[in-house]
């Protein structure tokens, strides 16, 4: 079996996902961490998606990275013969569905063979109202289509570029545990944490109900590993960007060093590295961030963020494959140098340490 970012990718790709329906592109994550982790790691699986840990430097804070298992697809809510009514989850461009091709899977696909196609009507005429779905190989008898994705290539990589319906986010997943697989193989004296959240699309869902649930460490540092859209100085082919932000909020300056550090040593072997807030979207790292979280971003520049922003027609997303290697690169880079750095995790570790050392010595002031 090959390893690399690209076979773990089109693996993902094996089958379709959707915000609350990743348990299929779940199972293969699983499967390919049994495979190619084994007991090198530890597999925690939560409500709001799945914990795998790598412990090579024992106690302390870990450097986590987290990327989600969805991407923008169609819930059917009531299905019939001639077509569907469907709830439109996360950021697709409104402005080019009518006309679109679909495809319906029900609510565990087993590949990529839907079990009915359509064309999308015409835009609701309320914000949030639903979709029309006309099919044009209705479902058989006994078949229940649950959700509808754009009938886009699932893989494909050609010319130096990767291209598919779901970059954002299973690259993401791709790239983080492939950076661990990476880090267990040469047994690496430090501790990495890949979360795999759900339902990032409609809201961060799977993300805030880790972080509501105390699953996660304060100690820890997370980043957001995505694709995001292209903008100057992030570019596709010129590596992989150091997200300074996002549209909400700036990022964690501290962890941000660790990345900046990363980078130099890279470059320093002729690796590209970019550094931007990007301000086209909010990523996770605002949720982490917000709850009180030591956060920051790394992303691939992507072009047609969400199968179309930016184009004329519906359309795969589409990185270059040079990126994603050099997402890979930096992030083995930093988990090395994470044991070494003085992170607000650390420091943390460490200030409540010396407190419980000396805090029987608090007597009652005397006035």
């Amino acid at each position: 079996m090959k390893t690399g970012v690209l076979p773990l990718f089109r693996e993902l790709t094996s089958v379709p996902t959707a915000p609350f329906r990743e348990t299929a592109v779940a199972r293969r994550a699983r499967a390919w961490i049994r495979r190619h982790l084994g007991r090198r790691v530890s597999v925690r699986e939560v409500r709001g998606g799945l914990i795998v840990s790598y412990r090579g430097a024992g106690r302390g804070p870990a450097l986590a990275l987290a990327a989600h298992l969805d991407h923008p697809a169609f819930r059917l809510e009531s299905v019939s013969k001639t077509g569907a009514r469907a709830l439109l989850q996360g950021g697709l461009p409104p402005h080019l569905l009518p006309g679109a091709a679909v495809e319906a899977f029900p609510a565990v696909p087993a590949g990529n063979g839907p079990i009915a196609r359509g064309v999308i009507g015409p835009a609701p005429k309320k914000t949030g109202g639903l979709w029309t779905i006309r099919w044009t190989q209705a479902p058989k008898p006994g078949s229940r289509p649950v959700f509808a994705v754009l009938a886009l290539t699932p893989f494909e990589a050609k010319g130096g570029w990767l291209s598919s319906r779901s970059i954002d986010d299973l690259l993401g997943c791709a790239i983080s545990l492939e950076a661990m697989r990476r880090l267990a193989a040469a047994r690496a004296k430090t501790n990495l944490t890949v979360l795999l959240n759900r339902a990032e699309e409609v809201g961060f869902v799977g993300a805030l109900d880790m972080i509501r649930s105390g699953v996660l460490s304060p100690e820890d540092s997370y980043l957001s590993i995505e694709s995001s859209r292209e903008l100057p100085g992030s570019a596709p082919g010129r590596g992989p960007t150091i997200r300074l932000g996002d549209k909400a909020c700036a990022f964690d300056p501290n962890l941000l060093a660790v990345l900046d550090e990363a980078a130099a040593r890279l470059r320093r072997r002729g690796g590209r590295v970019q550094r931007r807030r990007l301000t086209g979207g909010t990523c996770e790292a605002t949720a982490y961030q917000t709850f009180g979280l030591e956060a920051a971003g790394l992303a691939v520049p992507l072009v047609n963020y969400h199968n179309g922003w930016g184009a004329k027609a519906v359309a795969p997303e589409r990185v270059r494959v040079s990126d994603v290697e050099g997402a890979a690169r930096l992030l083995v880079e930093a988990a090395r140098l994470f044991p070494r750095q003085t992170l607000r995790g650390t420091l943390r570790a460490r200030l409540a340490k010396r407190h419980a050392d000396m805090a029987p010595n608090l007597k009652p002031l005397r006035s």
